[in-house]
């Protein structure tokens, strides 16, 4: 029997993104379960924000199978709330989603039934769009600083000079018709992972309180197997954008990636 664990951390969240959310888990995991890749599952909900009402009224009204919550009395970052679900959970595969990832009917059966058939990889990353119809990049190559100022705060017209660049640094040129084995980095809106994995790493570095947990876990990951992107396995991601989230998230994410670069190598351009 394959069980699957969902983890899905909140804090403050879009509610009618959620709702979509939870709906298309639903019947995501009701579609693997029909084709037989999975027979049991169960999410968990760890609430970073004070949403507990709106959060269990949700989870009565749209999910179909076991789901719990746990409800933490102030943020104790992203990281670290997931890893709460990882100590308890004994499940095959794990899955780490955001609360603004829309998964398409079949993602988990694609995911699932993959890494049940391919014994050397560890975790798999999907294709994404936003709501525009934009692509969300979700895998990475090793970042330099150059990068990151690149795709962030750089103004238009020198990221049309140094696009060469990031179509790398975004892996822009894995292809959409066939398996990519062996991405450095994968995005932590969706993580579809073997759990023995997961544990074998010791989940997320706590040190991060929020951004790069993600690129820190995927090289650690990387150790013990395979991220691999499926670009049949589809997602709407409604979240990113983090330059325009203000400068406290700005400042975070800066701190943050001088963490990533201390632990794991600095690279400049």
């Amino acid at each position: 029997m394959t069980t699957l664990t969902i983890s899905i951390v909140t804090y403050h969240v879009d509610q009618r993104v959620f709702l979509e959310v939870l709906e298309s888990l639903s019947r995501a995991v009701a579609d693997a379960i029909d084709k037989g890749v999975i027979q049991q599952t169960k999410l968990i909900i760890v609430d970073n924000g004070d949403d507990q009402e709106f959060l269990h009224k949700s989870v009565t009204d749209l999910v179909t199978f076991e789901a719990n919550i746990i409800a933490n009395s102030k943020n104790i970052g992203f990281g670290r709330a997931h890893n709460l679900v990882l100590k308890e959970c004994e499940s095959d595969l794990h899955l780490v989603l955001n609360p603004d990832a829309i998964l398409q009917l079949d993602a988990l059966t694609i995911g699932c039934r993959y890494l049940k058939e391919q014994s050397g990889a560890a975790m798999v990353t999907p294709f994404a769009q936003y709501p525009s119809g934009r692509r969300a990049y979700l895998c990475k190559r090793y970042p330099s600083i150059l990068d990151l100022l690149l795709r962030g705060p750089a103004p238009g017209w020198l990221k049309k000079i140094a696009d060469k660049r990031l179509v790398r640094y975004e892996c822009r040129d894995y292809s959409d018709c066939k398996v990519t084995r062996g991405v450095d980095i994968a995005s932590g809106c969706y993580m579809l992972v073997r759990t023995d994995s997961l544990k074998k790493v010791s989940g997320f570095n706590e040190v991060y309180f929020l951004y790069f947990e993600d690129f820190d876990l995927s090289l650690r990951i990387s150790q013990v197997g395979t991220i691999d992107y499926l670009p049949e396995m589809r997602i709407l991601h409604c979240g990113g954008n983090t330059y325009q989230k203000g400068l406290k998230h700005i400042g975070m994410f800066c701190r943050s990636a001088l963490i990533f670069f201390n632990i794991n190598g600095w690279k400049l351009t």
